[in-house]
């Protein structure tokens, strides 16, 4: 492999472009030549056929077999450039190699050689050969809190600058070739020259930048959207942009995936299939076979247990906690991102019991265990422990584990009391879940903060349901929402690295206040955000590919 880099790294260097030659003339006049410029071996070579445009009075002649050319300059200088050997003779002895190339039958000559022998500078860029006696000078620039006016002392090509953020978030515009008005006062701002550049910076909250140019004045303002788009995919279905921003002078890096929800079916997938325990998040969306997969919500890093409601296939996993927002997909194809008030009951025949806890290792007044959790059940003394099977009480007692295709209700002495001391083998039992939205739930994750409620960013109220710690320091992302318009959205947010620093709970609100969201969320974030589209990582985790207790699949249907 990478003798194959090595052979098409030489034969593209090799290969030439053409690119336009800008001409700054010493009457303040600027001419562009289009494709008058061919870069070849990292090499910038002018057509001859314009020197005589570029220079006044030189006189151009080519002997009659067509072996060299001469150039007669108006001081009298003679330039002698060889076709033979791309060699060209100064008078008095002076020699350059690589003075021309041959290209489509003309001659084009080396830039350098032209700037050195008509006392000219040159500046090269990918798109332009800038040809010039003295440099642009900026004569003013003006400051304000939506917009940035820099006034230079020709009209502006946008050849002439480049737009971009520091490591720190500051807004920089690199001018060049220039050079600044010494006299030049410029508040608020923080101007470095070098040779031949100038670099204008300031600290500016915009997440994305445009500018305008009008004659000699070159205005940027700041733009209401994600920011700048550094890779884009878009599919019948999906549409995946990856966007780089800037919030609180920071910037990051943020994978952004909106889908059409009724192509889609998402599901809750489980680390080898079980509650409690690890998997890398990779190896989980394998064996589901899905397209689309982003991290599930918190977990207990002890137990390795997930923390509050989750719901897999219309099975109860998980009961809420604390009062926090979930994602909810529904029977009926439907995605909510919202509080719902959450109620599970155990019923026995005429009489129910409430359910307070699902597969938690902590005592509880009525407790059910799945046979997705493989951790020992605890036992406390005075407690009823239930199997049921297919609807029915099938054995009466403790056990220590959960037999497959079969559950566990652990009921305290007060709960008993609810459906009657006496409950028998055989009785029937069966499990309801209630919701406050009155839809069947067939999956569901627990997570938050909320950020987006009914179109309007939330209230400090939510800061009560989260530590301090979670919500005030820049970290990286995940969040989950739909649209005003209907689709589901995927979020990641890269943070821990120099490159993205994450954004904190006040700055997602004011980041995303005006992004077309009718519900956005939080969910884990840190360590476990992870995105991952058609078998590829899209974001960059910063530890590399979690290993996850849950995550979220999508899949085309």
């Amino acid at each position: 492999m990478r003798r194959i880099f090595v052979i098409c790294f030489l034969f593209l260097s090799f290969v030439s472009s053409a690119k336009n030659l800008i001409y700054l003339d010493e009457r303040g006049q600027t001419r562009v030549f289009t494709d008058a410029v061919v870069t070849e071996r990292s090499m910038d070579f002018v057509k001859l056929e314009i020197i005589g445009e570029l220079i006044r009075g030189v006189v151009v002649s080519q002997s009659l077999r067509q072996e060299e050319t001469i150039m007669i300059l108006p001081s009298g200088i003679i330039v002698s450039l060889s076709h033979e050997n791309q060699r060209a003779t100064v008078e008095f002895g002076s020699e350059f190699e690589n003075s021309l190339i041959i290209k489509d039958d003309k001659v084009h000559v080396n830039a350098e050689l032209l700037a050195a022998i008509t006392d000219k500078s040159f500046f090269s860029e990918s798109e332009a050969l800038i040809l010039y006696s003295q440099p642009l000078t900026v004569k003013s620039i003006d400051n304000r809190q939506d917009s940035i006016s820099i006034t230079l002392d020709r009209d502006i090509l946008p050849d002439f600058f480049t737009i971009w953020w520091t490591g720190s978030g500051s807004l920089a515009v690199t001018l060049r070739p220039a050079k600044i008005d010494p006299f030049l006062a410029y508040d608020g701002m923080t101007v470095t020259t070098g040779r031949g550049f100038v670099k204008i910076s300031a600290e500016k909250p915009w997440p994305d930048v445009e500018y305008e140019i009008k004659g000699r004045t070159l205005i940027l303002r700041g733009k209401s959207g994600m920011g700048r788009t550094i890779q884009q995919e878009t599919s019948f279905d999906f549409d995946l942009n990856i966007f780089e921003s800037y919030a609180g002078g920071q910037k990051f890096t943020m994978s952004f995936l909106e889908m059409n929800s009724a192509k889609f079916s998402f599901e809750i997938e489980l680390a080898n299939d079980r509650i409690s325990g690890l998997e890398k998040a990779t190896d989980t969306l394998r064996r589901s076979g899905a397209q689309i997969m982003i991290n599930g919500g918190y977990f207990d890093q002890n137990q390795n247990l997930p923390i509050g409601l989750l719901v897999r296939n219309g099975e109860v996993l998980g009961l809420p906690t604390l009062g926090r927002p979930a994602i909810y997909f529904t029977e009926e194809g439907r995605v909510h991102v919202s509080r719902m008030d959450i109620i599970y009951l155990a019923r026995f025949d005429d009489r129910f019991v409430q359910i307070t806890g699902v597969n938690s290792p902590y005592r509880g007044e009525a407790v059910l265990y799945t046979d997705e959790y493989r951790n020992g059940i605890p036992e406390f003394d005075d407690f009823v422990y239930l199997s049921i099977k297919d609807g029915r009480i099938i054995s009466k007692g403790f056990v220590s584990r959960v037999e497959k295709g079969s559950d566990v209700l652990v009921l305290s002495p007060s709960s008993l009391q609810k459906i009657s001391d006496s409950v028998s083998v055989g009785r029937a039992v069966s499990l309801e879940l209630l919701n406050s939205y009155g839809e069947r739930i067939t999956g569901a994750v627990e997570g938050g903060p909320m950020i987006i409620h009914n179109s309007r960013p939330v209230t400090d109220y939510e800061r009560n349901y989260y530590s301090a710690s979670l919500l005030d320091v820049r970290a990286p992302r995940t969040l989950v929402g739909v649209k005003v318009t209907g689709e589901v959205v995927f979020i990641v947010i890269d943070g821990y690295q120099q490159s993205s620093y994450g954004l904190t709970f006040k700055e997602m609100i004011e980041f995303f206040k005006d992004k077309g969201f009718f519900s956005l969320m939080c969910l884990d974030g840190g360590k476990s955000s992870v995105m991952s589209v058609n078998g590829e990582i899209i974001n960059s985790p910063s530890s590399g590919v979690p290993s996850l207790p849950v995550i979220i699949t999508g899949s085309r249907k």
